[in-house]
């Protein structure tokens, strides 16, 4: 597992949903339209527009507005300056000027614009980057970036055999986002003849070092892949093969991901190299130093995976996102540690799956849908369901931790957690085949980190006969920074019986750690609690043993509301949490778990 690859790439209560800024500049507008258009003169002529929108670029200033008809864009050899300046080709290259492009018009109507019903493309025919910037300043809208390829060499240093933003790159430059869809697009790592394999980050969208705040507004990542490299020792790192960001600040909203993968490199090598396996990291990967607020975000039947290898075979880590921060760690001299603080308002995370490789020493599966590494987490208002973490067969078995969420921290400062209001449900953590390793957390693994779950409802989670904890696991197992405690408050704990917990409990709190119960309902699991190796659970006394009686449609999305005569109604004596996963406002004395109970569903959802 990486300690932090961002390393070697070197070269609670949530803020209002946020807005793209529009552009104020005094402005040129030019015209592209690739039916009718001729690449000569300035392109502001409305009823003379030029060809290609890289022709449009060359002749522009700094705060010139490009306006794109519908249509497909190719890249055009002779106007390409990303080539000549960059070493790299791309569809779309913006360098040392800042401007806005807005993609989206009919043939020759410049008034009206509809992306959904006029769709302009850029396609990097699977050759080319879509879309690089360097040094500069973006504003895209109504863009569909496809079939682009950032490819790694086979040999050389690791800028060569990197490979990040097939779609699009962003680098050292000011970055604003809306109405976008980044699909086919693929980032591939070289370093086939290196004892290491080149890293693949960003297959859709690689942001690295970003000026300001990245505003990210309705973007689609569709069927995109990272890959890493092979090498003959270790294969390369496969990471956000939606979304990469790497030292960049982020506000994310109604992002929506949908079958990406990240495959980490495989080798016929041993699989270990600078103590190092290759991984693969989710389809939005967030990396050191990052502040990342993402708001309703949907990802679906996403999926990572380690790289085999003959001994040491690589893990996968976040289903459908991943975070890796270093806390008090300035690894580049800037003045500016690698802290990572993951704040998520609203998601539904489902079907996603991280997967462990094979080798003699199976890969682990961590975070069937979220997976963080020393990185404080905020997340509220999400519904994580039928994820899966899938352990690598071997020898020894792959382990397996967090069906639905892997949080932890072993090496760097003191990282904290919180989620509420979330539904948490139907994950499940599955060790590989071989001998026995562990595992464990088949909706929730903490550890080393200090988090506090408030009113969420963790139901039906599942694990093999060899792990530990089907609901939540709380441990510090090789944890440098000591054990740190769980604080469980009015959530309830449901549905994990014999045949999704052969051994534990549905909380399990092992070695030395300590966990913190107030007000949490338990009903109709195995065991409700199980302590290990001097584990100690406080506050028992105070939980509800009751019949949370869910109702709701045949989908798990709404399959936990509460019915007339659920003990959880009227439970949470003391919350002041003020809404509910739905944001409907809980009356009187708060229900215990997500939902509060029907009675509030008619009245009107309150805006966060």
């Amino acid at each position: 597992m990486s300690r932090l690859v961002v390393g070697f790439l070197l070269l609670v209560v949530f803020l209002s949903e946020p807005q793209l800024a529009e552009a104020h500049l005094l402005s040129n507008v030019r015209y592209v339209n690739v039916h009718i258009g001729s690449d000569s003169g300035d392109c502001q002529n409305p009823s003379a527009p030029c060809k290609s929108i890289q022709y449009a670029i060359n002749q522009s200033s700094s705060g010139d507005i490009i306006k794109v008809s519908s249509g497909t864009y190719y890249r055009q050899a002779a106007l390409d300056i990303c080539s000549s300046n960059l070493g790299y080709p791309a569809v779309v290259c913006i360098i040392n000027k800042s401007l806005q492009l807005i993609g989206g018009y009919p043939s020759g109507n410049w008034s009206h614009r509809n992306p959904a019903l006029y769709p302009t493309v850029i396609d990097g025919e699977q050759q080319y980057r879509g879309v690089w910037v360097r040094s500069a300043g973006v504003t895209m809208e109504g863009f569909t970036i496809r079939k682009g390829l950032a490819q790694g060499q086979p040999s050389g240093n690791d800028a060569q055999t990197f490979a990040f933003g097939g779609g699009m790159l962003a680098d050292f430059s000011a970055v604003a986002l809306r109405d976008m869809r980044f699909e086919n697009n693929v980032a591939a790592g070289g370093g086939q003849s290196n004892p290491y394999g080149g890293t693949a980050a960003g297959a859709a969208l690689a942001i690295r070092h970003a000026v300001g705040i990245v505003l990210l507004e309705h973007l689609v990542f569709f069927q995109n892949w990272s890959k890493g490299g092979s090498g003959t020792v270790r294969g390369g790192y496969a990471m956000g093969a939606g979304l990469f960001t790497l030292r960049s600040k982020v506000r994310a909203a109604g992002l929506e991901l949908y079958q990406n993968a990240a495959d980490a490199g495989s080798t016929s090598g041993n699989g270990m190299y600078n103590n190092e396996t290759a991984d693969a990291f989710g389809a939005i990967t967030v990396m050191g130093y990052a502040d990342a607020e993402f708001y309703h975000i949907i990802a679906r039947h996403n999926r990572v995976r380690g790289g085999d290898a003959a001994v040491h075979a690589g893990g996968g880590f976040g289903g459908a996102i991943m975070a890796e921060g270093l806390p008090g760690v300035d690894t580049d001299g800037d003045g500016q540690d690698e802290s990572v603080i993951l704040k998520i308002s609203g998601c539904e995370l489902t079907d996603n799956l991280s997967e462990g490789a094979n080798g003699a020493n199976g890969g682990y599966g961590a975070g069937g849908a979220i997976s963080t590494i020393h990185s404080t987490v905020i997340m509220g208002h999400c519904k994580i369901l039928r994820n899966r973490a899938q352990g690598g067969n071997g020898s020894n078995q792959g382990p397996a931790g967090g069906g639905g969420v892997h949080l932890h921290n072993i090496f760097y400062g003191t990282p904290t957690a919180y989620i509420g209001n979330s539904l948490i449900a139907y994950n499940i953590a599955d060790a590989g085949s071989g001998n026995i390793v562990g595992g464990g957390g088949g909706g929730v693994w903490l550890q080393g980190i200090a988090a506090s779950l408030v009113h969420n409802t963790i139901a039906n989670n599942c694990l093999d006969n060899s792990l530990l904890g089907s609901a939540i696991i709380v441990l510090s197992y090789g944890v440098l920074t000591g054990p740190k405690p769980a604080y469980l408050n009015y959530n309830i704990i449901a549905n994990h019986p014999q045949t999704c917990d052969p051994f534990s409990g549905a909380l399990f709190v092992h070695d030395n750690n300590t966990a913190q119960l107030n007000r949490n309902l338990f009903f109709n699991n195995k065991a409700n609690t199980f302590t290990l190796n001097n584990g100690v659970i406080h506050g028992l006394g105070t939980s509800v043993y009751a019949n949370p009686n869910f109702v709701g449609g045949p989908q798990a999305e709404h399959a936990f509301r509460l019915a007339a005569g659920s003990g959880a109604i009227d439970q949470a004596i003391g919350s002041s949490v003020q809404l509910d996963i739905d944001t409907r406002p809980r009356l009187n004395t708060p229900d215990i778990g997500a939902y509060e109970y029907i009675k509030s569903y008619f009245l009107p959802v309150v805006n966060r």
